[in-house]
């Protein structure tokens, strides 16, 4: 399955780029870690780094690992680093930083601590937490993100005029990482907003197959039970064509299965009707004894898409089903594809009978032409279901021979 293959590929190249992030951010660790002045000792020589260095490895580690369900690992981390910004200003403020310890012959002097990794692992944390922002444990994780985003600054900088200025630095990159993870939120909302729109389109597509697919042959089943009680011959005959027109529906419930299973149905409207099945629904309906009459112009055949195809076969076989359910005394019916237009068709279905009284004529409330109607205006055609002057219906349907063709004024329907 294409879909299938995608999402692990997808799948596939966020882990990669978690996974090399979180290498990259590492090596910046190690090389804060590892810098030193002129005659100073490396940062992480000194005691007071220890807890910062922790504190960056878990940011890190915790963006690398991240998925939407575990923002309580960013919750965690932000508390964590908050909780050691503030321990480490109240520590600097009352005493020098261990100033004059020796450690392995060097002597310790004030320096800035370690923060770089941390605070873009921070920003990055920020950008997921904006990006799912009602995901528990809440939104006020992204809050307490943001002012441990900001106190590195004081707690990092090595000069005290730099401060200032350092933190109006880390303002700007959070409000960016703000800003990115709120552009990253209205794309997955637009997206799961087209979902539910396909998805509704999808239920209404199913919802118009399963009328002409099932009501079709449960319209056959039934005219065919009826006329063997008004007849009065053997059960035979009549249980045959029964049987024969039950295999037919569930012959075509299978194909409807098959189409909502396959996941290229979509782009291959072949599969739902095409002209040899618009023949095949004409010689059913003629088995029932009526005169049952086709043309298809044979230009037409490889000029129409197999989309318009599919959509002259529903108009066809709707209007034969409604011929059953809405008609009497019924003599012929005359089913015509025609060139209309440049780059349209017309599709017609003709009978001479007279309206029909009864239980299944007044079933289905003309819910069969309002899909049928819907079908043939989104292939960007036109529908019209009316009496004959002459007597009889007539439903005819104009198309272009390709979807997306501009509507001819030419359609051939007055």
């Amino acid at each position: 399955m294409k879909s299938d293959r995608r999402a692990r590929l997808g799948l596939l190249g966020r882990r990669t780029m978690l996974i090399g992030g979180g290498i990259g951010l590492g090596l910046i660790l190690l090389a804060e870690s590892l810098s030193a002045g002129a005659g100073q000792p490396p940062a992480i020589a000194s005691p007071s780094t220890w807890p910062q260095a922790a504190t960056a490895l878990a940011a890190i580690l915790t963006w690398t690992l991240y998925r939407p369900g575990r923002k309580r690992w960013v919750a965690a981390v932000a508390v964590l680093s908050l909780t050691l910004s503030f321990l480490e200003l109240a520590t600097t403020s009352s005493a020098p930083r261990l100033a004059g310890v020796s450690v392995l012959g060097w002597t310790l002097e004030p320096s800035r601590g370690l923060g770089a990794a941390e605070g873009i692992a921070l920003l990055l944390l920020m950008v997921s937490a904006v990006r799912h922002w009602n995901a528990p444990p809440g939104r006020w994780v992204a809050v307490v993100l943001g002012a441990a985003i900001v106190m590195i600054g004081p707690r990092v900088l090595a000069y005290p005029d730099s401060v200032a200025v350092g933190t109006v630095i880390i303002v700007l990159a959070l409000t960016s990482a703000i800003g990115f993870g709120a552009y990253l939120r209205g794309i997955d909302r637009l997206r799961r907003r087209a979902l539910e729109e396909m998805r509704r389109a999808e239920r209404l597509e199913q919802a118009r197959e399963m009328h002409d697919f099932v009501a079709h042959h449960v319209t056959g089943i039934v005219v065919l039970a009826q006329a063997a009680q008004a007849t009065g011959t053997g059960p035979v005959k009549p249980f045959a064509d029964i049987e024969r027109a039950g295999l037919s529906a569930l012959t075509s419930m299978r194909r409807m299965v098959r189409m909502l299973r396959d996941d290229q149905a979509g782009s291959d409207a072949g599969a739902v009707g095409h002209f040899s099945l618009l023949e095949e629904a004409v010689r059913r309906f003629a088995r029932e004894g009526t005169d049952v009459s086709s043309f298809i112009s044979p230009e037409l055949v490889d000029a129409a898409s197999p989309a318009i195809a599919a959509t002259v076969h529903h108009v066809v076989r709707e209007a034969l089903t409604n011929v059953r359910k809405h008609a009497q005394a019924v003599h012929q019916v005359r089913v015509s594809v025609m060139p209309a237009g440049e780059n349209g068709l017309e599709v017609s279905v003709r009978d001479d009978g007279r309206p029909a009284k009864g239980r299944l004529a007044a079933s289905g409330a003309g819910m069969g032409l309002v899909g049928l109607r819907e079908r043939v205006e989104a292939a960007g055609g036109r529908l019209r279901s009316e009496p004959r002057t002459e007597g009889g219906w007539e439903t005819a349907a104009w198309l272009p021979l390709e979807p997306d063709e501009t509507l001819d004024d030419d359609t051939g329907l007055d």
